[in-house]
């Protein structure tokens, strides 16, 4: 990336901002253009989150992955194979080491999809 330009996270919680602050409160928006407002806007942190956090979500997964199917492949590849072994019985369902798995998978995808809902639940995103 050009050095001249800021990270496109930085960049997107500009625009998220100021739709925000300047243009939602505009009292001549219409109800309809207001809610389309607030979605993009959703959208907009929704996308600046999995910049931020997504990377650093999915090899934290890859590696949890490697842990039950090895190396190679996609992390959905990985998922696949995954899957197939619980389906053969080769993992059990209740396997602790597979519930923290998909406990912290999830975790770390609502911290990008819906943060909100971990703070207004009783989950406990350090696994403990």
């Amino acid at each position: 990336m050009p050095t001249s330009l800021a990270p496109a996270p930085d960049l997107l919680t500009v625009v998220r901002e100021f739709l925000e602050t300047d243009i939602v409160r505009d009292p001549n928006l219409g109800d309809e253009k207001r809610f389309n407002l607030r979605v993009a806007i959703n959208l907009l942190a929704t996308v600046e989150r999995e910049l931020r956090l997504g990377p650093a979500a999915n090899a934290a997964e890859a590696d949890r992955l490697t842990a039950f199917v090895g190396a190679e492949g996609t992390i959905a590849g990985k998922n696949r194979r995954l899957a197939r072994t619980i389906r053969d019985g080769a993992i059990a369902i209740d396997d602790p080491q597979l519930l923290d798995h998909l406990f912290r998978t999830i975790v770390d995808s609502l911290r990008i999809n819906n943060p909100k809902w971990i703070e207004s639940s009783r989950l406990d995103p350090s696994g403990s």
